[in-house]
């Protein structure tokens, strides 16, 4: 596994502790049902990384742009900054890889 796809995978490890810590208002976006299903995508972008697959990095990056339905659950439950930090790291490693 490269560099780039580890630190792609403690960004998400560290997206899905907070996420899992608490409650997320869901209520600014369309994407998830619930947070289960928030959950599961996030699961699943780290299991295919863990397997070096990178199909799916350009959703994963979807993810991470300003106005996403990250962003606005970031925003929406409290961890706007951290998620701003976190972003910028993954655009950065996101350059590497693609």
């Amino acid at each position: 596994m490269k560099a780039e796809a580890a630190e792609i995978l403690d960004i998400l490890d560290q997206v899905m502790a907070i996420v899992q810590a608490g409650p997320q208002d869901l209520s600014w976006q369309s994407r998830y049902a619930d947070e289960a299903e928030l959950v599961g995508d996030l699961t699943d972008h780290s299991e295919l990384i863990r397997r070096d697959d990178t199909s799916r990095l350009p959703d994963l990056k979807f993810l991470f742009l300003v106005t996403s339905p990250l962003c606005e659950i970031a925003a929406s439950s409290g961890w706007l900054e951290t998620y701003t930090a976190l972003g910028n790291r993954f655009d950065r490693l996101y350059e590497r890889l693609a």
